[in-house]
């Protein structure tokens, strides 16, 4: 796709030291390019000075970084943003732009759309923006942005507002998800009911009211290693959240040995995306409270049988890393 030579450089723009599934996708593809023979940089685009930069849990993948304003905007390198900061583009002239659609929703949400939309309406103002024809911080984004999705989600966004050209570039979770390997599931587990407090809360405390003698624990305030632990010691993990792209704690709970339970918002109505049977999937509805709570009931009462049906998922989770690696090389061949 792209012609790279001896001295192209690739810069991978990212905020500085936030850590979330997608600031370490964004270091995740710095330290890929450069095991494939290219020049990468991590860029942080709200470099201040500071001494938070580089967060310590990605220093497995960088050991330095690039500020915006070192940017060389030449046409033999390559400029690639996450989907909230598509207006970074408007600053090159020359250099090759690409956006990296890993939360669609963020997206909305972030970028004004709403003030576009009262000029435009949704469709068209969506469609404007990613044909690059109007820009919503009033500022001329140019022509020929390349397009990467991380999710099915994103890439079914993408062509319902017109772009029919774009390429996969996915994402693999922490590899220290996959050190020990749980498929004999021979750990003892205890049986708490995981979720994050930060995602689809008022339906969660909605089960939660309905179930009180489970063991609820919520996913906060913890390291990698600390969440990493919880996981493997427990049986459920439930998201009823919006899911903006394909997130990386259903399937860190997943090939950690828990049953996975999720909504269908934004990409876990994808089975590309979260690849479960439909029997664990459920709409957030008030119709569906209870027979959420059952199959949570069922999956701590049947473990070791509903657990078997999580097998074709986390054989996928395995493979995600080989695939991202063909999807970095194809990208950059």
């Amino acid at each position: 796709m792209f012609k790279i030579e001896n001295t192209t450089i690739v810069y991978v723009a990212c905020p500085t030291y936030n850590k979330t599934g997608g600031t370490e996708l964004a270091h995740q593809l710095v330290y890929e390019l450069k095991q494939q023979g290219v020049d990468a940089r991590i860029t942080y685009y709200d470099y201040n000075g500071g001494e938070k930069v580089i967060n310590p849990a990605f220093r497995i993948y960088v050991d330095s970084f690039e500020e915006l304003k070192n940017v060389i905007d030449s046409e033999k390198n390559i400029f690639i943003t996450p989907e909230i900061k598509i207006s970074l583009l408007a600053k090159y002239n020359h250099i090759q732009k690409c956006v990296w659609w890993m939360s669609v929703d963020n997206f909305v949400k972030n970028n004004g759309l709403r003030n576009a939309v009262n000029f435009y309406g949704l469709n068209k103002a969506v469609k404007l923006l990613i044909n690059k024809r109007i820009s919503l911080i009033e500022k001329k984004i140019v022509d020929h942005v390349v397009h990467f999705y991380q999710s099915e989600y994103a890439r079914q966004f993408l062509l319902s507002h017109g772009v029919t050209k774009s390429y996969r570039l996915s994402d693999y979770i922490n590899q220290s998800y996959l050190t020990d390997d749980d498929s004999d599931n021979a750990i003892e587990r205890e049986g708490n009911v995981l979720y994050n407090p930060k995602k689809g809360i008022e339906f969660t405390n909605k089960l939660m009211v309905q179930s009180p003698n489970f063991n609820w624990i919520p996913i906060q305030n913890m390291t990698t290693d600390e969440v990493r632990e919880l996981l493997r010691r427990s049986k459920v993990y439930i998201d009823f959240g919006n899911h903006p792209g394909k997130d990386r704690f259903p399937r860190e709970a997943a090939i950690s040995g828990c049953c996975v339970i999720t909504g269908k918002r934004g990409s876990s109505a994808y089975y590309q995306d979260i690849p479960i049977s439909d029997e664990f999937k459920f709409d957030d509805s008030d119709v569906n409270v209870k027979p959420i709570v059952e199959k949570i009931r069922e999956c701590l009462m049947n473990y070791d049988e509903e657990f078997k049906k999580f097998e074709e998922y986390r054989h996928l989770i395995r493979g995600e890393y080989e695939l991202f690696k063909k999807d970095v090389a194809t990208i950059i061949k």
